[in-house]
């Protein structure tokens, strides 16, 4: 054993007493042992015991020992570093020691310490294990445990090392003994409890038979293979025999003889296939008997016909198939409280298993292949309490099969295939407390099914296919609805509802206010798409809602707020609601929950109800999908201002808009469109919006509208970045207006009455003008003085530079105007003087225009400055219109409509409507031609053919060359056929001109622009004072401006020839080809054409040319 060491320490102790358990009545399959780690030898020094308990001594700054309290253990340790050594006491009731060597330790005192084990340790061969705890100082030892854990020590017990241990009471062997010689135990025969677990002992028939006062003997795990009659001839007081997990393949009735007394028998993880019917014969006291985990095929049907005093009966995981048991195998035991046949593959059931045995409280016949259950199966359990039936194989539940099990409080029907429940098949469950329906196949169930398991407070229905939309519950029989709610509107005491994973769409109301006590609510994993505050109003205390894992797009809080805040009470209890891992739309109806969300709302919402959303995520609108919903804030939601579906449309074409609640703004957004001005816009307060964010950034919009654009005075924020704005006037600013943003545009300045416009407005907050060319000079100081002063409402300030590139923040806006200070007195003076000449001429001008104007026209002088409606405000009409009553239909049907109508407004003289009855009719011709400002001549075949039409074109004609003014327009309606058979003048005119023809894409602009309108004289330059051009020039408003060619196009007329008529020429509209030589018109006093230049007039017909493009105009 090696020499002794000694540290030279004094322990002193208070106490260490064992008080051990009562195990008369109940055998543990395992212990708790305590065990503490393998250490190796040491020693330690005079510890003393006493009943009054232990404490750890005082310790000097010598010792080599420690002593603690960890764990509600003493534990000693020597030395203290390193310790090879450990002693654990638990006070009041062990103590236990670790190590290889117990020789080492000096002697202790422990007194009545009842219990010690020895833990890894060997024993000595030839001394007992009394002698060998000698050191310990332990008095009236009851329990020893020694233990190896399947280590192999080397260890061979024999009879000696009992010596001295006659009043030991319990004695616990587990070190892998492979060898008990006959008288082991001969001295211990006050020996009650015998544990020989996990050795591997052969047991001989006498081996047992000095021990008559056992009452537990326990030898599992043992690799025993049979039992021999006799062995237990002498344990009439045994209670207890466990044979679990050893290697039994057959057992007689003579094994137990002499163990009558036998109460608990555990032959479970055997071997065994069969067994005599007479097997439990002579155990007649039996109450618990396992027979799990061996290999029966069948069992006999009077096995325990001799045990009617059984109470508890386990025969699970067989491991064989067996399909049935025998008719009454379990009948007829009155005492009988306990049966479990799980997991034993069973397919059917006798209707006689269970007869006579009323007693029983619990039935488990759990994970078999149950298809079908005999309706009188449970007959006689009027007292049954709980009954497993779950994981089998039933599709339906016999009506009558719970009939008289009305005490059954747990039910468990899980893992099944069951389609649907009748109105009756619980009705007599009136105290059932707990149902499990979970994983079968339910779609259907009857509205009454639980009307009357009204004590129901758990109800699992998971796994289902339930959806109660347009009540499923039905009536059997009866396509037709009874009750407003689903099948649990009875269930008064239920607080816990389980239906994960069905197909329910809604949460239905009568769980809020009818399941008053309900306080978990599980419908995650269902097909819920909306919600609305409704849904959460329960009306049961501190529910948990659980609504994770749906469909869920919209949850409408609109009314939470305000329903919370009538109707809340401070002793209401709070409502927990899970939405996670939903697709919501954080759009529109989002807008409340964003409210909620950022703690928005009244406070008294926030002690109501909690919404869990740590793992919800927007899944609309495209801009905020995989967004956390609590980081969207209130004013990111918006809704569309014109839904899908509806007639009204509010929203410009080419924008899309949207409305947003949080400061009821209407958001009109045309970004990157391509637009040149901003449309019409809608009126916000039309439907109950308070203004407009405007968003046209990106754009080709040269100018700001007006407040006379419909919707622009709503307009309140204003994004016209990256446009082509030059000029910003006051009339462009709304009044409302809070934010401008002008980056990136053409301006250049801002005038000072913009300036003002944006100083004094109390509105706007926040202006941006960087990205434009900003001309830094004196005349732009009061803008730049503006910017620089404005830091807080020109938010970008930093970034507005000069067009030379220099920062507005570091310019001295002083010297701006000191170095052109001369050059503005000069200009200014000049000004003056011009100002003081202007308004001269003015005065004298509207003092005598009317004279002047006479001058002008009579010398054609600067006719230009002479209006048309100043030389023909007399006429009554714009245009006389000649043609052939054969072509009535043309002017009835579209020439006079158009040009009386809008937004031509002509007024023209038709001699069917106009001309006087009884007056000659070519005075009339004469006088209407003369009181017209233009005559419309309509050139068609039937025309040619008419001496009157005839008569008014050269009336038109003539009048227009005494007044030398353009008076005739030439329109080509249908085919005139070859110009060379025409009346000589006709075929004048349409040789020199072009004509508008009816049918030409532009002949109503082209129309139009002929006929009088204001003046328009643009591009003439003079070469010279010459009269006939000067005089034409009156008429150029009406002109394309290009003079005819020479030589026509022959698209449309023949070559033309010149004309040396002394009439004044027509207005020519051209074919894109110019006349003009250099700057000036040539042009012989007799008004003939020279050189090949025309005068722009020929023979006083004003024509115009189909062939012109629209840029000639």
């Amino acid at each position: 054993m090696g020499r002794r060491r000694s540290w030279g320490v004094q322990l002193v102790a208070l106490a260490a007493v064992l008080l051990t358990h009562n195990l008369a009545t109940s055998f543990p399959q395992h212990y708790d042992y305590v065990i503490g780690e393998e250490l190796g030898p040491g020693g330690g020094n005079g510890l003393v015991a006493a009943k009054q308990g232990f404490k750890c001594p005082e310790m000097t700054a010598i010792s080599e020992c420690s002593c603690m309290y960890a764990s509600s253990d003493y534990e000693i340790q020597c030395p203290v570093t390193n310790p090879e050594i450990t002693v654990k006491i638990k006070p009041d009731k062990s103590s236990a020691m670790t190590g290889m060597i117990l020789g080492e330790l000096p002697q202790l005192t422990l007194g009545d310490t009842e219990q010690v084990k020895i833990i890894h340790c060997t024993l000595p061969p030839h001394i007992s294990i009394r002698q060998y705890i000698n050191f310990l100082g332990v008095k009236h030892m009851k329990e020893f445990w020694y233990q190896n854990y399947g280590k192999d020590l080397g260890v061979r017990l024999v009879r000696q090392h009992f010596d001295g241990m006659q009043d030991l009471e319990k004695l616990f062997l587990s070190s892998g003994i492979e060898d008990i010689q006959p008288d082991l135990f001969a001295n211990l025969s006050n020996l009650k409890w015998l544990v020989l677990r996990s050795n591997h002992v052969k047991l001989l028939h006498n081996v047992f038979d000095n021990l008559t006062n056992l009452t537990v003997l326990e030898l599992g795990a043992n690799q025993i293979t049979e039992l021999e009659p006799g062995l237990l001839k002498n344990q009439r007081k045994l209670l207890l025999l466990n044979l679990w997990r050893n290697q039994l393949r057959n057992i007689t009735k003579e094994s137990f003889r002499g163990a009558e007394s036998l109460q608990q028998l555990d032959l479970s993880v055997n071997s065994m296939e069969s067994l005599n019917p007479d097997v439990f014969e002579l155990l007649p006291n039996l109450l618990e008997l396992n027979l799990g985990f061996n290999r029966f095929s069948a069992l006999p049907e009077n096995l325990l016909a001799e045990n009617r005093k059984l109470k508890d009966f386990k025969f699970i995981n067989n491991q064989v198939p067996m399909r049935t048991l025998p008719p009454n195998f379990l009948g007829n035991l009155p005492q009988l409280t306990k049966v479990f046949l799980n997991r034993c593959n069973f397919v059917e059931l006798p209707p006689s298993l269970f007869r006579g045995s009323s007693a029983i409280l619990e039935l488990d016949l759990s994970y078999n292949q149950l298809n079908a259950l005999p309706e009188l199966l449970l007959r006689d359990q009027r007292d049954l309490q709980t009954l497993n039936l779950a994981y089998n194989e039933l599709e339906v539940l016999p009506e009558m099969l719970l009939e008289n099990t009305s005490k059954l409080l747990t039910l468990r029907l899980s893992y099944n295939r069951l389609r649907n429940l009748t109105s009756n098949i619980f009705a007599s469950l009136k105290q059932l407390t707990e149902l499990h329906l979970g994983n079968n196949m339910l779609h259907t169930i009857h509205v009454n099914t639980f009307s009357q398991t009204t004590a129901l407070k758990r109800l699992d229905m998971q796994n289902n296919q339930l959806a109660f939309h347009d009540l499923s519950f039905v009536v059997e029989e009866q396509n037709i609805a009874e009750g407003d709610g689903t099948p649990f509107q009875y269930l008064e005491s239920l607080q816990v509802l389980n239906l994960r994973n069905n197909s329910i769409t809604t949460v239905f109301r009568d769980w809020n206010v009818l399941n008053l006590k309900l306080k978990d609510l599980d419908l995650s994993y269902n097909n819920i798409s909306s919600l609305n505050y409704h849904r959460f109003e329960f009306l049961s205390e501190s529910i948990r809602v659980n609504l994770s894992h749906n469909r869920i797009s919209e949850i409408d809080l609109s009314d939470m707020e305000s329903i919370i805040g009538t109707s809340y009470n401070s002793d209401a209890s709070k409502i927990y609601v899970d939405v996670s891992h939903n697709p919501l739309d954080c759009s529109c109806i989002f807008f409340f929950f964003a409210q909620y969300l950022q703690k928005e709302m009244n406070e008294t919402v926030y002690k109501r109800i909690e919404i869990d959303t740590s793992n919800l995520q927007c899944a609309e609108p495209k801009d905020l999908r995989g967004t956390p919903v609590g980081q969207v804030k209130s004013e990111d939601v918006l809704c569309e201002l014109d839904r899908p579906g509806t007639s009204i449309r509010r929203c410009p074409v080419g924008c899309s808009c949207s409305t947003r609640r949080k400061d009821f703004a209407v958001i009109v957004n045309g970004t990157g469109q391509g637009l040149v001005q901003i449309p019409e816009l809608p009126l916000p307060q039309s439907f109950g919006f308070r203004f407009i964010e405007l968003h046209m950034d990106h754009n080709n919009i040269t100018e700001l509208p007006t407040d006379a654009l419909p919707g622009y005075s709503s307009v309140a924020k204003l994004y016209v970045a990256n446009n082509a704005i030059s000029e910003l006037l006051p009339e462009n600013l709304p009044a409302s207006l809070r934010i401008l943003d002008l980056t990136h545009n053409r301006l250049t300045s801002l005038n000072e009455s913009v300036v003002e416009a944006l100083n004094s407005s109390k509105q706007l907050t926040n202006l941006k003008l960087s990205g434009n060319q900003w001309r830094c000079d004196c005349t732009t100081s009061e803008m730049l003085r503006f910017v620089r002063n404005s830091f807080r409402k020109v938010s970008d300030i930093s970034q507005v530079a000069c067009n030379d590139g220099t920062s507005i923040e570091a310019i001295q806006i002083g010297d701006l105007c000191n170095e052109n200070l001369n050059t503005y007195i000069t200009l200014s003076i000049i000004l003056s003087i011009l100002g003081l000449l202007i308004g001269l001429l003015t005065v004298l001008f509207y003092t005598y225009h009317m004279e002047i104007k006479v001058w002008m026209f009579t010398h054609n002088v600067f006719v230009w400055l002479v209006t048309e409606e100043e030389l023909d405000k007399d006429k009554m009409y714009d245009a006389f219109i000649s043609y052939s009553h054969k072509d009535e239909d043309f002017i009835t049907d579209h020439l006079i409509p158009t040009l009386e109508k809008e937004p031509m407004n002509f007024k023209t003289c038709w001699h069917v409507r106009d001309f006087m009855p009884g007056e000659l009719i070519p005075t009339q011709i004469i006088k209407s031609v003369e009181e017209s400002r233009r005559t419309i001549v309509v050139l068609s075949s039937n025309f040619l053919q008419s001496e009157w039409a005839k008569m008014e074109f050269r009336t038109a004609h003539i009048n227009s060359m005494s007044e030398k003014r353009v008076r005739v327009i030439i329109i080509i309606y249908g085919d005139i056929g070859d110009i060379e058979n025409l009346d000589s003048e006709l075929k004048a005119y349409l040789k020199m001109n072009t004509y508008v023809k009816w049918g030409d894409p532009w002949f109503w602009d082209k129309l139009r622009y002929a006929m009088p309108h204001p003046p328009t004289v643009k591009g003439l330059k003079r070469s010279g004072l010459i009269k006939n051009h000067i005089r034409s020039s009156v008429d150029d408003k009406l002109e394309l401006i290009k003079p005819v060619p020479v030589t026509p196009p022959p698209l449309t007329t023949p070559p033309a020839e010149m004309n040396g008529s002394l009439s004044p020429a027509p207005f020519i509209i051209s074919n894109g080809k110019s006349l003009m030589n250099g700057n000036g018109y040539h042009h012989a006093g007799n008004g003939h054409l020279l050189n090949g230049h025309a005068n722009g007039h020929v023979n006083g017909a004003y024509v115009i040319n189909s062939n012109a493009k629209q840029s000639d105009v």
